[in-house]
């Protein structure tokens, strides 16, 4: 029997989701409308463009930056070696190609394309809905859930005080761990909406090959080139997001083979189409750890570990409480229509999180569709046969006013940075105005690929707004970051190894440390921005480094830039 595997979608449907999609991107631009508003030109700082996770999204730019030069070959931008470039991150060269074409720079590449990837992600959502529902209710719950849902991290705000840095999770996923949720990994890039768009779709068509009544084999014309093409973006855009539901469809061909005491020879095959074009990508990713020296370093200063199951079970809140009675019924009746595929998928992405690997935050990405789906089904199934219809929509109002706070929440907490300077420098969303301008300096007056000895916070910034690199700037993509990094610092502060550190590393410019005199370190710890800018000296008169490198070639205002020979 052949079956279409387009769901029906109203004209009406498609305008009501695009109007819905629409509005929420936009909320995504009111925080940086805010932050770039309050970036007045008489202020001792300058807002960097980034207000979440800025040191991991810096990066982002500094990639789109590599792709602008023409490079398809990814290399670390912040550290001095030479490398051997690599097929990664095409997603961001890509982007640098097309603001190289266009004319954009990359920090506004990076917001366009994170809009464009959030519409398209809400879009795919709708789909998704509509292939597993038909009627209107159902589709427009699971969009909803899954466009506003969050978790209960406001409630552990109030019951435990305080949002913790990524590095340490110590408060809930839905706070820190931006890739779980929707909404906030709208908020945060442009890759992990993508990402999840292109799950959706390949749970879109799986649901569908998966259902009872459809025997086609794959082809191409009822969506096997699709999820081969599907599964190709995914290995490309987010390889980890991959892994998660391509385990899942493996794990469950098994399950169905033992359930149903055959060999599901049609399910294998559709299987087949995500296993093996994904193969070729994660076997050259794991070629690349072993062979490229740099790629190794990197893969092995990467670790992104899971927080506790509180944190998860926080992240997820009410929607996963709501979803409960749909998984018991799933696992209870295991039917074909969604819920053998659905409880597999969720219950190998959840064993996910703790798998022995150092990217086990990575795939938490897309299990919110799983969960999202059974609180649907739990909702049409359980719920409102339990609560009196003059209450349904009072209990639903309910639920949203429960799930959406910590949206709000994570778009409001990135602003205390704009609101209070010193937060600000210190998150590394800011920097003081001087340092600002020696990026900008450097960028317009040095070569590409030449190496900058900088503080942490302006290398940070440096290959995010030029072609310069860096010796040493990010946790992960700084090659033996902690020896590094301690070296830099004595640099700086203790003037050990002046020569050695400048030409191991191949140093074509020094920033030097700028020290902010009390007039601007009481500004910085005021929320106010109304003091008036003062002409301010250097202070790196007693760093016997400095000392050495003759006069500076550019002055500005408190930060001194030297040239080596």
């Amino acid at each position: 029997m052949r079956r279409d595997i387009s769901p029906s979608i109203a004209p009406s449907e498609w305008r009501w989701v695009i109007i819905f999609s629409g509005l929420l991107v936009a909320i995504t631009l009111l925080p940086y409308a805010w932050a770039f508003a309050s970036n007045s030109p008489s202020d001792y700082w300058v807002f960097m463009g980034i207000l979440v996770n800025p040191k991991d999204e810096a990066s982002y730019l500094a990639k789109i930056n590599e792709g602008a030069q023409g490079s398809w070959l990814f290399t670390l931008p912040y550290t001095a070696e030479n490398q051997t470039g690599a097929a990664i991150n095409e997603f961001y060269l890509l982007l640098g190609h097309i603001a190289r074409l266009t004319g954009l720079s990359s920090l506004l590449m990076f917001h366009i394309s994170r809009l464009v990837t959030g519409f398209v992600m809400y879009l795919s959502f709708y789909y998704l809905g509509s292939v597993i529902w038909p009627r209107l209710r159902p589709r427009r719950l699971f969009f909803s859930l899954l466009a506003v849902g969050s978790g209960l991290g406001w409630l552990y705000l109030v019951l435990f005080g305080r949002v913790a840095a990524p590095a340490t999770i110590s408060t809930s996923t839905d706070f820190v761990v931006p890739e779980s949720i929707p909404f906030y990994s709208t908020f945060t890039n442009p890759h992990f909406p993508l990402a999840i768009a292109l799950i959706a779709l390949l749970a879109a068509y799986f649901v569908t090959a998966f259902r009872p009544g459809f025997e086609d084999q794959p082809g191409f014309a009822n969506g096997g080139l699709t999820v081969a093409a599907l599964t190709i973006a995914l290995a490309i855009v987010q390889p980890q997001g991959l892994v998660p539901i391509a385990a899942g469809l493996c794990v469950y061909v098994v399950v169905l083979a033992i359930h149903e005491r055959r060999i599901p020879w049609r399910e294998i095959n559709w299987v087949t189409l995500v296993i093996l074009p994904a193969s070729p990508f994660f076997v050259y990713y794991f070629a690349l750890t072993l062979e490229n020296p740099a790629i190794r370093i990197w893969n092995a200063q990467n670790n992104t570990p899971s927080p506790p199951i509180i944190n998860y079970l926080f992240g997820f809140g009410l929607l996963l409480i709501v979803a409960i009675p749909g998984i018991i019924r799933a696992i209870r009746h295991f039917e074909r229509d969604g819920d053998q595929f659905m409880v597999v998928w969720l219950i190998v992405n959840a064993l996910a999180l703790y798998a022995p690997t150092n990217i086990q935050r990575r795939f938490a990405i897309g299990l919110i569709i799983p969960v999202v789906y059974f609180a649907v089904r739990a909702l049409e199934d359980y719920w409102f046969h339990r609560i009196k219809v003059p209450w349904r929509d009072a209990a639903l109002v309910a639920l949203y006013v429960f799930i959406v706070p910590s949206n709000i929440l994570a778009l409001s907490i990135p602003l205390f940075a704009v609101f209070q300077p010193s937060a600000g420098i210190k998150a590394q969303s800011l920097l003081y105005r001087p340092e600002a301008e020696a990026v900008q300096w450097l960028a317009a007056n040095g070569s590409a690929g030449d190496v900058v000895l900088a503080p942490a916070n302006v290398s940070v910034w440096m290959p995010a707004y030029s072609d310069l690199r860096v010796v040493s700037g990010h946790d992960y993509e700084t090659l033996n970051y902690v020896e590094k990094q301690a070296a830099v610092d004595a640099w700086y502060k203790t003037g050990q190894n002046c020569q050695e550190l400048l030409a191991t590393n191949s140093v074509r410019y020094v920033v030097s440390q700028y020290s902010p005199p009390p007039t601007i370190l009481d500004a910085a710890s005021s929320s106010s921005a109304d003091s008036t800018n003062t002409t301010i000296t250097a202070n790196n008169t007693n760093n016997a480094c400095i000392q050495t490198l003759g006069e500076p070639v550019k002055s500005l205002d408190g930060v001194d830039i030297y040239a080596i020979p």
